[in-house]
């Protein structure tokens, strides 16, 4: 959050598998908001604390880095998985501005789950449909026979990879 505030820029978990050029942000917080997710009690499916764009000296990086100094000043363990996206809820909740700004952003229609439960089945170009696709770690692409590859052994094939040490590293 420190570098987001002071640069700008992309957050986006490593988990993302995204299928077109994502488009540069200006002057505005932009954030995945998603028609198909399970309902969170805080997020409700309107922010994705996992994937977001800020400008500069953006208000909600600025206020997150603040709210993890102080938080991890007064504790030494993670409360849970969610604490971002708890940080990004006071502020929707309390700074008008803020809430404005995601409700004027449009929802994904589509699930970005969807790619992720279809991976080890027969590859099928609908199954890439959605640009923003949050993935598993899978460690082999697994071929169903000998003419027909999954969706994992298409993205294998695609874009080509260089594995040492366990890091894996995409080109397009």
């Amino acid at each position: 959050m420190a570098i987001l505030s002071k640069y700008g820029g992309y957050w986006i978990d490593s988990t993302y598998f995204i299928t077109s050029p994502i488009e540069r942000i200006n002057n505005s917080f932009y954030t995945l908001k998603l028609s198909y997710c399970s309902k969170h009690p805080f997020i409700k499916c309107i922010w994705s604390g996992n994937f977001f764009a800020v400008p500069k000296n953006s208000f909600i990086a600025t206020y997150s880095y603040y709210a993890f100094l102080y938080y991890w000043k007064k504790y030494n363990s993670l409360l849970d998985y969610f604490l971002i996206d708890y940080i990004i809820s006071i502020a929707y909740y309390n700074v008008p501005e803020f809430k404005n700004k995601i409700k004027k952003l449009s929802f994904i229609n589509c699930s970005i789950f969807y790619l992720a439960q279809r991976l080890n089945s027969s590859y099928n170009e609908s199954d890439f449909n959605c640009k923003f696709n949050k993935l598993n770690k899978s460690n082999n692409p697994v071929i169903i026979n000998n003419n027909s590859k999954t969706n994992y052994g298409y993205i294998y094939d695609k874009y080509k990879f260089n594995i040492t040490n366990n890091i894996t590293i995409f080109y397009n």
